[in-house]
């Protein structure tokens, strides 16, 4: 067995010595016995730290440091530990010898001789923390943006920690769930899933029901009642990390997504429907040709039928593609601008009534200079579509009328297309704008149902409402109102 004798004091103190010497840190010593309690040692780390010397700091008080940012709460704080002689610890902002801000933390203690007696000196420990302190404000930052993202957004969150219990559920699971703030914080996965089926039974006027728990990362579907209407929930479960245990539940209404998938469903089966009838009679009358041999007199009708089935076909691909292309590119279809209302109105009517035609168009004008925003072309193909309507559903006749109105209150104008012609019914009216819908569709009058669901989503991409007013065998009018630039030179 063998003993190591302790080191006696002078060398214990040669030992301190250099430790404080060679330390990273910065070693401040100052006499708390003297006026100004002045610097009476300073360690290499201090040097490093700031940049001063020994000789350029002994005798002065360490308030230079702080350079122009005397008025710190925490030097203040340091203040009131001296004067009750106790020790503090604080992080203040510093400045080098080059000017250079730094973030300081102190560690300042008293010394005395014996306890009881007066302060003799003070021992300052000092570490630079700036890094530390930018990281703890980028963390900082990043939560703040975390929790503004997750508070505003629509997806409910759930994180379970490593022993399967709810720590952090972000806002909108509240909203999804109609919960009230922390209903199921610290409750394990399984007390939280009643805890929601209890909320969601009760929000449906039912007993209490377990609902489907996502278990590793599967998803499960949720049908529940919000606000009296039905609502369709995905839930789904993955691991955080690999290194933890953790997981996150996400909750997601996927209510709308479904609807829009029926909807295009729905679409893509009538399209094929419509698009079969005339492909049907072109084939079909060709076919005829081909098999017999028809005078010029009796081909013509067929012929007739195969180029007015054509037309129709190719004007229904024309408007399925401008609304594939609308809805592919969304909000960025065409660029808006100022356009000239009266140029735009003289347009369109010269395309809907040529020269030569025996129909005619009642134009009423406005104000010459005033401009709508709009899209040029958008904006004469809309009133080019209405124009042609209201020629073709007013058959026997009477008058068709194109003029536009000035609404200074809400700084609109007004486009009216009416005509006196065969009407809509309420329940026409309904469903006006409704994809492939026809108010007449054995009839004569020819049409592929897109026109005024081109016409509605154009509108609406330029801002604009549009609305009809109609009575059956009284006409209709259709009313397109658009936002008045605010410069009309």
């Amino acid at each position: 067995m063998t003993a190591t004798l302790s080191p006696t004091p002078p060398v214990l103190d040669r030992i301190l010595l250099q430790a404080l010497a060679h330390t990273v840190n910065g070693v401040v010593i100052t006499d708390a016995s003297r006026p100004g309690n002045p610097i009476v040692h300073v360690n290499e780390g201090f040097t490093r730290l700031t940049g001063y010397g020994a000789a350029e700091v002994l005798g002065r008080n360490c308030n230079f440091l702080q350079g122009p940012e005397r008025h710190q709460a925490e030097v203040d704080q340091m203040r009131q530990a001296i004067a009750a002689g106790e020790p503090i610890t604080v992080v203040i902002r510093n400045f080098r010898k080059d000017g250079t801000p730094f973030w300081n933390q102190v560690e300042l203690s008293p010394v005395r001789e014996a306890p009881g007696e007066p302060v003799t000196h003070y021992f300052a420990l000092q570490t630079d923390v700036t890094l530390k302190r930018q990281a703890e404000r980028a963390n900082v930052l990043r939560a703040l943006e975390l929790e503004r993202i997750f508070r505003g957004g629509p997806v409910g969150m759930i994180l379970l920690d490593e022993e399967g219990c709810a720590s952090v559920a972000t806002p909108a699971l509240w909203r999804l769930m109609n919960l009230a703030p922390q209903a199921i914080e610290k409750l394990d996965s399984n007390a939280v899933a009643a805890t929601i089926g209890a909320a969601v039974a009760r929000a449906q006027g039912l007993p209490p029901a377990p609902l489907p728990w996502p278990q590793g990362c599967q998803s499960v579907r949720w049908e529940v009642q919000r606000e009296g209407q039905p609502c369709a929930l995905d839930v789904s479960s993955f691991e955080l990390g690999s290194l933890t245990r953790e997981r996150v539940i996400v909750v997601r209404d996927v209510t709308q997504e479904e609807v829009e998938q029926a909807a295009r469903s729905q679409f893509l089966a009538t399209a094929a429907h419509e698009l079969r009838t005339p492909m049907g009679s072109i084939c079909g009358f060709t076919e005829l040709l081909l098999m017999r041999n028809y005078s010029a007199d009796q081909a013509k009708p067929l012929l007739e039928t195969i180029l007015r089935q054509s037309m129709r076909l190719s004007a229904m691909l024309n408007d399925l593609l401008d609304l594939s292309q609308m809805d592919v590119m969304g909000g960025h279809a065409f660029t808006l601008s100022a356009v000239n209302l009266n140029e735009a109105l003289r347009k369109a009517l010269q395309v809907a009534v040529p020269p030569g035609s025996p129909r005619t168009i009642d134009l009423r004008l406005v104000d010459a200079g005033l401009r709508v925003w709009a899209h040029p072309q958008k904006l004469e193909q809309v009133l080019i579509n209405l124009l042609s309507n209201a020629l073709k559903y007013s058959p026997q006749g009477g008058t068709v009328m194109l003029e536009a109105t000035i609404e200074e209150e809400t700084r609109r104008a007004h486009i009216l297309v009416s005509d006196q012609g065969i009407g809509l019914s309420p329940e026409h009216q309904a469903r006006l704008f409704t994809r492939f819908f026809r108010a007449d569709p054995s009839g004569p009058i020819p049409g592929t149902g897109l026109g005024l669901v081109i016409v509605k989503e154009l509108v609406e991409r330029m801002g604009g409402t549009i609305g009809v007013r109609s009575a059956l065998g009284q006409g209709s009018t259709f009313t397109v109102s658009l936002p008045l630039c605010e410069s009309t030179s």
